[in-house]
C-alpha cells in the first residue's frame, strides 16, 4: 500500500505529490501526461508565492493597474509564472508515475492501491458539456510584440482588469455580459492582450470574446495585423464552483477539482500550492484529511460575491469594482485572497458597497439579494 495516490498532476497534484514525497510519504501519481508541460498562463501575487525559488518567476508586474471609471495603481506586485521553472521547482523525485486517464471508477479503485486517494483532475474530468449552464469565466487572448501592445497598454506597466466598455459596438450604452482586458507582459518582448469574462452562466463562449478583443484593439489602434495574425493564442474555461459533480467515492479533491478556485475571481495556483504543503503535513502526521468546507462564513460572503456578479449589468459591474480600486491595499488583498476569513472580506466588502454611488448600491443589492433573472445577452 502506498500512503498516497494523487490523481493529476496539474499544479495542485503535482504540487501535493511533491510534497508528500520531500515528507517521506509514498506516492502514486497518475496522470495521462504525467512529464507534460503546463500551457496555460499562470498569474498570482508575489506575496503568495511563499516557499518557492525566485526562478518561478518569468515576469513581475511591481505596479499592476484596474480601470474602471478611473485608473488605480495597485500596489501589490502581481507575477506571471515561469511553468517549467515551477514544475522543475516541484520534483517528483521518489514519486512513482502511472501513465492512465482515469474515470470516477478508475479513481475509486487505487483505494486498493493507497491509504489515501486524492483526485486532482480539474473541475472537468470528462471534458466541458456543450451549453454548460454552470458559472464560468471565460477568455480569448492573443500574444503580440511589446511595440504592438503599446496603445493598448497607454503607459501602464500591466492592466490586471480594464473594465472599458470600447469592446461594445456601442460603449456609450454597451449591451450584453461584462467583460475586462487583462493586459500584461510575458517577458521583454512580449504581452499578452485577452479579453476576460469574469463569470457568466452560460458562459461567454470564445467567438464573442474573440470578437470583442479584436474591436476593443482595433479602437485603440492597434496595429491590425497583429490583431489578425498574433505570435500566439490562448483560451480559458473556470468553472467557478468547481465541479459540479461529487469526488467519486473515499477520495479527497483538491484544486479546481475540490474548492480551490476563488468564487470571485477564479484564481487558484498559488492558493494550490501553498495549501498542498499544509495538507501534506498533515498527512504526514496521520490526520484525517480534510479540505475546504464550502458552508464556511468566507465562502458563503464570496458566493453572495458570485451571484452578485452573475447579476450586474456592465454600469453595475464597472460601479462595482471602481469601489474596489479605492480600497487602502489590505481590504483588497482580502478580496482577493482564497483563505480571507469572514471577518476581514465582510470589512472589505462592506468598503466596497459604501464606496459605490446611490444607484450602484441599489442594484448591488438586487443583485445580490433578488430574484433570479434570464441569462443575459451573449452577443458580441
Amino acid at each position: 500500500m502506498k500512503d498516497v495516490a494523487i490523481v493529476g498532476l496539474g499544479p495542485a497534484g503535482r504540487a501535493l505529490a511533491s510534497a508528500c514525497a520531500a515528507r517521506g510519504l509514498s506516492v502514486l501519481a497518475v496522470d495521462p501526461r504525467p512529464g507534460a508541460a503546463w500551457t496555460p498562463t499562470y498569474g498570482a501575487w508575489t506575496e503568495e508565492l511563499v516557499g518557492l525559488p525566485p526562478g518561478v518567476v518569468r515576469q513581475r508586474i511591481e505596479v499592476p493597474e484596474l480601470w474602471a471609471r478611473g485608473r488605480h495603481r495597485l500596489p501589490r506586485a502581481y507575477a506571471v509564472l515561469d511553468n517549467a521553472a515551477l514544475q522543475a521547482a516541484l520534483p517528483l523525485d521518489g514519486v512513482e508515475l502511472r501513465e492512465a486517464r482515469l474515470d470516477d471508477a478508475g479513481v475509486s479503485g487505487l483505494a486498493a492501491e493507497a491509504r489515501v486517494v486524492v483526485d486532482a483532475r480539474g473541475a472537468r474530468p470528462a471534458g466541458r458539456r456543450p451549453q454548460d449552464p454552470a458559472p464560468a469565466q471565460t477568455a480569448y487572448g492573443i500574444v503580440v510584440d511589446r511595440a504592438d501592445a503599446a496603445p493598448a497598454l497607454a503607459g501602464a506597466e500591466g492592466i490586471l482588469m480594464d473594465w472599458s466598455t470600447d469592446w461594445s459596438e456601442a460603449p456609450d450604452s454597451p449591451r450584453g455580459v461584462p467583460s475586462f482586458l487583462y493586459a500584461l507582459p510575458l517577458d521583454e518582448d512580449r504581452v499578452l492582450l485577452e479579453e476576460t469574462c469574469l463569470a457568466a452562466s452560460p458562459a461567454l463562449g470564445v467567438p464573442a470574446l474573440r470578437e470583442r478583443l479584436r474591436r476593443r484593439l482595433l479602437r485603440r489602434g492597434v496595429r491590425a495585423g497583429a490583431v489578425e495574425d498574433p505570435l500566439a493564442r490562448e483560451t480559458v474555461w473556470i468553472p467557478m464552483r468547481g465541479r459540479d459533480e461529487p469526488a467519486p467515492p473515499d477520495t479527497l479533491a483538491v484544486g479546481t477539482a475540490g474548492r480551490g478556485g476563488h468564487l470571485v475571481t477564479g484564481y487558484s495556483v498559488a492558493h494550490s500550492l501553498r495549501s498542498a504543503r499544509s495538507l501534506a503535513d498533515r498527512l504526514a502526521a496521520g490526520e484525517a484529511p480534510s479540505v475546504a468546507d464550502p458552508a464556511r462564513p468566507g465562502d458563503l460572503l464570496r458566493q453572495a460575491g458570485l451571484r452578485a456578479l452573475l447579476r450586474l449589468d456592465t454600469a453595475g459591474t464597472v460601479a462595482l469594482f471602481e469601489a474596489f480600486g479605492t480600497l487602502p491595499v489590505h481590504r483588497q488583498r482580502a478580496v482577493m485572497a482564497r483563505d480571507a476569513g469572514s471577518g476581514s472580506l465582510g470589512a472589505a466588502m462592506w468598503g466596497m458597497f459604501a464606496a459605490m454611488p446611490p444607484a450602484g448600491r441599489a442594484a448591488l443589492v438586487r443583485a445580490t439579494l433578488g430574484p433570479a433573472r434570464r441569462p443575459p445577452d451573449t452577443r458580441a
